[in-house]
């Protein structure tokens, strides 16, 4: 059972849990269904709604040998979600056992441990509780005090629904732009309504996309640096290049290139607009061929990859800065526990005048977001770089249950906090400790998208 001082182990860390438990929540990070949230969808289904789309589950009960009939195939909701009540007491240790009694306390007031002996009668009573309460989209955002929402968005998605929500703003996912496919080009066309037969004019409907994403309330844009990731100098050829990926397609080494040449590109459009740019390191996301060609490439079996390439990094980053709008507002996700120190030193090798935090680390992230990573990230961020400009939590996830998540954070950053008061590593100042709390659950993340006038 999940109970009040679940991971708050002083009076201290109580005592600034305080402080946090009740802040509002900004998630700028998320994979939330556009679809459900364009027509506010009521919930019926605990199983479509706790499990069908959390990959981070469907990883665990393949780790514990469920047949994927139950994951991913053709068995019915109650099958699966017997089968994944199964697994949970076999996840001592990892966060989704917290998390998923967290999910369930909040939305069903389940308290219970699910097992393979009451699975069903929970799967009754949280299917029964849905049909007796209208639990849509938006009453969950409700019940999580959540302000804003960010989900991920492609430049050529339909973001019009989203233009007067005080809840929902997109967030740019734009990978797709750095190595572009016909039937991707034909999408910007389409919503860009320009005509792309060359890279001035790619970059054009891009130009106009990103104007109109603005237009929308778009504050961060992300990108992938995965696993593997090099820097190229511009050598003049990216006209030639995207000519021939529009033909005939690129090599790997050219569609390196090429994605350079957009990625910096982007980054001093998002720098002219004031986007906040997330890298997110050092994911391997080619493992299991099988997996892959069974579910797709977003099925929760990515890897974590090899330490970054900082000498790429911060050519990118220094590439940015030395243009004309300047490096935009940077946040640095890494996948590999490796990069933390690096990732933090970073956030003092560039600056902006009357820019606090141009460069900060991101929250732990993916595999990351469990109590070690969280704190590991903790330690470096106020070793090696500035923790008062820590942007805060967002989930990355899929499911609107995963809200929990920002108060799994809280608590974890309270009890970090209240350890070191009581082992005498930082002074117990009420008034500052209460400040840095509200900014990095909160405060922080409310001024990057207040400054842009998204939030009143």
């Amino acid at each position: 059972m999940i109970d009040k001082v679940f991971l708050l182990n002083s009076s201290t860390a109580k005592k600034l849990y305080r402080f946090a438990k009740n802040l509002p929540i900004i998630d700028y990070h998320n994979h939330l269904s556009l679809n459900e949230i364009k027509t506010n969808k009521r919930f019926t289904d605990v199983y479509e709604l706790w499990v069908e789309a959390d990959p981070y589950k469907h990883r665990a009960m393949r780790m514990c040998g469920v047949s994927e009939r139950y994951i991913t195939g053709d068995a019915s909701h109650e099958e699966k979600f017997v089968k994944w009540c199964e697994v949970i007491p076999l996840l001592i240790g990892n966060p989704l056992y917290f998390w998923s009694l967290m999910e369930l306390k909040t939305i069903f007031g389940v308290s219970q441990l699910p097992d393979r002996e009451n699975a069903l009668d929970i799967y009754r009573l949280c299917n029964k509780y849905l049909a007796d309460n209208i639990i849509t989209v938006n009453k969950m955002l409700d019940d999580f005090n959540v302000e804003l929402a960010c989900p991920c968005v492609s430049i050529t998605d339909d973001i019009s629904f989203l233009e007067n929500s005080s809840r929902f703003s997109p967030s740019l996912r734009a990978d797709d732009m750095l190595n572009p496919t016909k039937d991707f080009i034909k999408k910007l066309e389409k919503c860009s309504q320009t005509s792309i037969k060359d890279l001035k004019a790619f970059k054009c409907a891009i130009s106009k996309r990103l104007d109109y994403f603005q237009e929308h309330g778009c504050v961060f844009a992300d990108h992938a640096i995965d696993n593997g990731f090099r820097f190229f100098d511009d050598d003049g050829l990216n006209d030639q290049r995207f000519v021939s990926l529009m033909e005939n397609g690129l090599d790997k080494e050219n569609k390196e290139k090429f994605s350079i040449h957009i990625l910096l590109y982007l980054g001093q459009e998002y720098a002219k607009r004031r986007f906040v740019m997330q890298l997110h390191i050092g994911a391997e996301r080619y493992t299991s061929t099988s997996l892959r060609n069974m579910v797709g490439p977003a099925g929760g079996f990515a890897g974590i990859g090899n330490s970054v390439d900082i000498c790429s990094l911060v050519k990118l980053l220094d590439t940015l800065d030395f243009s004309e709008n300047g490096l935009p507002k940077t946040v640095l996700f890494t996948l590999n526990p490796a990069d933390n120190a690096s990732m933090s030193v970073l956030s003092g090798s560039f600056s902006k005048d009357g820019v606090n935090g141009l460069i900060t680390q991101g929250p732990a992230w993916w595999w990351c977001d469990h109590k070690t990573g969280i704190e590991e990230m903790l330690e470096a961020t106020a070793a090696y770089s500035v923790l008062s400009n820590f942007i805060g939590m967002t989930t990355d996830s899929r499911s609107f249950l995963s809200f929990v998540r920002h108060d799994y954070f809280r608590r974890i950053l309270c009890n970090w906090l209240g350890d070191k008061v009581k082992k005498s590593e930082l002074p117990c100042y009420e008034k500052q400790l209460k400040n840095l709390i509200m900014n990095l659950c909160y405060g922080n993340a409310k001024a990057e998208v207040k400054s842009r006038r998204l939030l009143k």
